[in-house]
């Protein structure tokens, strides 16, 4: 295995399916800002009508660190990578790579605490896994990362 980490002096090649991961990515983010400023609006979850109890006996205690860990990572995380790819920058394929598996594994964490599943959450598995596969694809495309 052999992975590349240096700096490309000029744009990296972006393949058609990339757009397939920018538009996730934004479409992540937009989703995301909003309900992380209104979980630290109201840390109790009352106002996205989520029971209080789901969150009180997790280690979290209330909804403080998921709403951070939305605005900031899932929300401007994958606002900045949507640009950062559309732009060709030469970290847009390992940053897509990292905030997928960021995705999946919130979402396995939801799974693994909140006592009921909803629809989202197995869309936004969904979405962190394409957006792994695409960073795979990008990677060995571009010849930053060669497993094969």
């Amino acid at each position: 295995m052999h992975a590349q980490l240096t700096p490309a002096a000029t744009p990296i090649e972006r393949p058609p399916y990339v757009w397939l991961a920018v538009v996730l990515e934004f479409l992540t983010a937009v989703m995301a800002i909003p309900v992380g400023l209104i979980f630290l609006n109201d840390p109790s979850g009352r106002s996205m009508e989520l029971p209080p109890e789901w969150i009180a006996n997790t280690a979290f205690g209330n909804y403080v660190i998921p709403g951070l860990y939305l605005l900031l990572v899932n929300g401007i995380g994958m606002l900045l990578l949507a640009g950062l790819s559309v732009q060709r920058h030469w970290t847009a394929p390992w940053l897509t790579g990292t905030l997928g598996v960021g995705l999946i594994i919130w979402i396995l964490v939801q799974l693994a605490v909140m006592p009921e599943t909803m629809f989202l959450q197995w869309i936004f598995l969904s979405v962190g896994i394409v957006l792994g596969f695409v960073a795979l694809f990008w990677l060995r495309r571009t010849g930053q990362l060669r497993l094969w």
